[in-house]
């Protein structure tokens, strides 16, 4: 289980670095996307080996699609992911996912990720709102085709969520954003 697997690392190192690559509380964000064994899920940019290896345990096909800056930007992470998760750049993907995850930050468009998509397929962004990414993240959505975009709040922010509230929730208060769009 990788909260077993890494609890002890993130004691010993004891910085807040290891608990953003290492928490399982990562994973909590994405339980309204309930992923499945036979999906095939696209992971862009992830700042997180936990959330990798989760999102491998819960989909047999998850592959982690790289930008050209993510290298450089994010080493330790793309350093630490395990050998058996596929790492590719976007550039030389020509598969199609029915889940994509651009979690964190917009590293690439709806647009872009769009032609990655399986029909019926789903594009998940959870975002912070301090970034004010997540309404023009939304904007972009509906300018690429989605027309149907689930929000929701996730408190106290994406990185180790403990609640969940859909957008419209009154009592759901500060947080940052979970969208899962489709076309």
């Amino acid at each position: 289980m990788i909260q077993e697997k890494y609890n002890r690392r993130i004691f010993d190192e004891g910085t807040d670095e290891a608990i953003q690559l290492y928490s399982h509380l990562r994973s909590n964000a994405l339980s309204p996307v309930n992923i499945m064994s036979s999906d095939q899920v696209l992971v862009i940019n992830p700042d997180s080996v936990s959330l990798v290896e989760w999102m491998k345990e819960k989909a047999d096909n998850t592959i982690v699609g790289m930008t050209n800056d993510y290298g450089l930007d994010m080493e330790d992470v793309a350093r630490l992911i395990p050998e058996e998760i596929e790492k590719k750049l976007l550039t030389e993907i020509k598969d199609k996912f029915n889940i994509i995850f651009n979690i964190g930050s917009l590293a690439e468009t709806p647009a872009t990720l769009k032609d990655l998509l399986q029909e019926g397929g789903c594009l998940v962004y959870a975002l912070a709102e301090k970034d004010r990414l997540s309404a023009f993240t939304k904007k972009l959505l509906k300018e690429a085709g989605f027309g149907d975009i689930k929000t929701f709040r996730l408190h106290p922010d994406y990185m180790y969520t403990t609640e969940i509230y859909a957008e419209d929730y009154i009592g759901g208060g500060a947080g940052d954003y979970l969208l899962i769009a489709r076309e």
